[in-house]
């Protein structure tokens, strides 16, 4: 009988590609994973990685079962969380990763369900929107808060489902106490007034590779508009502080815009919005400790969809 446990190791290293990679997500040691993998090899009598002095790698056998552990793992999880809820019980562990800037959002909620469910762990982590779909696939996180700055919103997807959480405008944020020559900011921001803004004023973003940043410069390509000079910061909330300090201007969510003391801001026509979605694996969908974190989360960020 093959051990369930090294199946989801085996799982996670035919996601994550290598035995370092695989042990910083279980929390193991790299040896203990080998380990691991060896005694799963025993038990199904065929290699199942080809190893080296620099790596180790899937053998065709492996990735036969690695593909079957994935259904079996979900087959498991299903069967779990449907006994879960015949018990009505919320307990066991729940790991939640969130975007930079939700944590402290977040944080309350979570806690207090903790208290109200004593026999619940919940492990948060924080990580981008970009990683956190094969994340939450790969069972290294069971809910994902996420932003997504599309105009439409994915729905659910292959062993994903989306929930909606919070829909909010973006704005073009700017200095509250605007230094000359401009007295003060106020009316739309349109196409050819972004453009006007754009070549007086210093244009703050995230890098490349940050959804914001993608939908920031397609704002700009739509309206024509090629900043000159670019400051490029992680994180929205350093972005919403610059302004503030006056070192520029930036598209933000109005949520962000409107925490930050010493920021003004103007709507932008066409509208722009973010959505803030939550990921969990269709498999957990009957799972009460998932459904609790997450009603948690939709109390703690206002369900507005």
């Amino acid at each position: 009988m093959l051990d369930l446990r090294r199946l989801e190791i085996l799982h996670r290293f035919a996601a994550r590609g290598t035995i370092a990679a695989t042990a910083a997500d279980l929390g193991y040691s790299p040896s203990a994973v080998s380990q691991q993998l060896a005694a799963l090899e025993r038990e199904a009598g065929v290699a199942l990685l080809e190893r080296t002095a620099q790596r180790a790698s899937l053998t065709d056998a492996g990735r036969e079962l690695a593909e079957h552990a994935a259904g079996i793992l979900a087959a498991v999880e299903t069967a779990q969380g449907r006994l879960r809820a015949r018990a009505d019980t919320v307990g066991g562990r729940v790991t939640v990763s969130c975007i930079p800037g939700l944590a402290a959002v977040l944080a309350p909620q979570l806690a207090a369900l903790r208290r109200a469910h004593p026999e619940l762990t919940v492990i948060a982590h924080e990580t981008g929107s970009t990683t956190a779909a094969a994340a939450v696939l790969d069972r290294r996180y069971d809910l994902a808060v996420i932003d997504d700055w599309s105009e439409r919103p994915p729905t659910e997807s292959a062993g994903l489902a989306v929930h909606r959480l919070r829909r909010e405008d973006v704005v073009l944020a700017v200095p509250a106490n605007p230094a000359p020559p401009h007295d003060e900011w106020s009316g739309q921001v349109t196409a050819a007034r972004l453009r006007a803004i754009v070549r007086q004023e210093t244009w703050l973003c995230a890098p490349v590779g940050q959804l914001s940043r993608a939908a920031g410069d397609r704002r700009l390509a739509a309206a024509g508009a090629t900043p000159e000079r670019r400051w490029e910061f992680e994180g929205l909330h350093i972005l919403a502080a610059l302004v503030a300090a006056g070192a520029g201007v930036a598209l933000l969510p109005l949520g962000v815009a409107a925490d930050q003391a010493g920021v003004a801001w103007l709507p932008l026509v066409p509208a722009m919005r973010r959505h803030v979605l939550a990921l969990t694996r269709t498999t957990t969908r009957d799972d009460p400790a998932v459904a609790a974190c997450l009603e948690a989360v939709r109390q703690a960020l206002g369900h507005r969809g």
